[in-house]
């Protein structure tokens, strides 16, 4: 048996992380804009709102940056099982390509319930290629495996994935309440949040946690939660946490 030859892998995945800090970037400038976007309205009860006069665009190009992450880490995967299936003695083909099942295989001729990778990896391999999948989880289309994929299918084949304006947290001092709260996505002069408040009116304002994120529901629960760049990040972690280490056998 030789070994894997992991530097195209490595290198597919340097390109992903490149791309989510150059995300970052712009992401930042976002941000402070929005910053400035945000005023106080008057309320017509005791009340603190919240508006967007003008809200800062989010250009195309980072829908296309996060969508070059989010393939070169698939494309990583895909590089794997190429030098798995070399690794292990046969010879790759076009077929070839890294599984991410949210569904268990059904069963091949010898009643293995395990996934392949075309033309062929021997058992140990395929074993390995299990404990990664999907389908091992209770909620399969939340792993991060299988964000990862769909979002690529979206992006690759379909359009650019959709980056939005978000608000992810509140946070302030203060007898306040929140009695309101849009999450985005956000037109000009949109509500963002209102507070109700008892006795004095008092000067008050939250600070808020924006960021730009995936308005995609292949994201799962973490578009409401993180950054589009960091949602990504988690499928990147589990790569190199979960996925390599795993096969550090045939890794030369």
């Amino acid at each position: 048996m030789s070994h894997a030859d992991l530097s195209g892998v490595r290198v597919k995945i340097d390109r992903a992380k490149t791309h989510l800090n150059d995300f970052d970037a712009q992401e930042r400038l976002i941000i402070e804009a929005c910053r400035r976007a945000i005023f106080q309205h008057p309320g017509v009860r005791n009340e603190h709102i919240f508006r967007f006069d003008k809200v800062p665009a989010v250009h195309p190009v980072l829908n296309a940056m996060i969508g070059d992450a989010i393939h070169n880490l698939r494309a990583s995967l895909d590089h794997l099982a190429w030098q798995l299936v070399i690794a292990t003695g046969n010879n790759p083909s076009t077929n070839t390509s890294f599984p991410i099942l949210t569904t268990a295989p059904t069963p091949d001729r010898w009643g293995h319930i395990r996934p392949q990778i075309s033309p062929g990896v021997p058992q140990p391999v395929r074993e390995i290629l299990d404990e990664v999948q999907p389908y091992k989880r209770a909620k399969p289309a939340h792993h991060d495996l299988a964000v990862l994929h769909e979002l690529d299918i979206i992006d690759k084949h379909r359009e650019l994935l959709i980056a939005i304006i978000g608000v992810q947290s509140l946070s302030w001092f203060g007898m306040v309440e929140t009695t309101r709260f849009n999450s985005g996505p956000y037109h000009d002069g949109d509500e963002i949040c209102r507070f109700a408040y008892s006795g004095w009116k008092t000067d008050f304002w939250p600070v808020f946690g924006l960021t730009v994120r995936l308005d995609e529901p292949a994201a799962g629960p973490w578009r409401l939660m993180l950054s589009a760049a960091d949602l990504v990040r988690r499928s990147l972690n589990y790569v190199e946490d979960e996925v390599l280490p795993r096969f550090r056998g045939y890794i030369a």
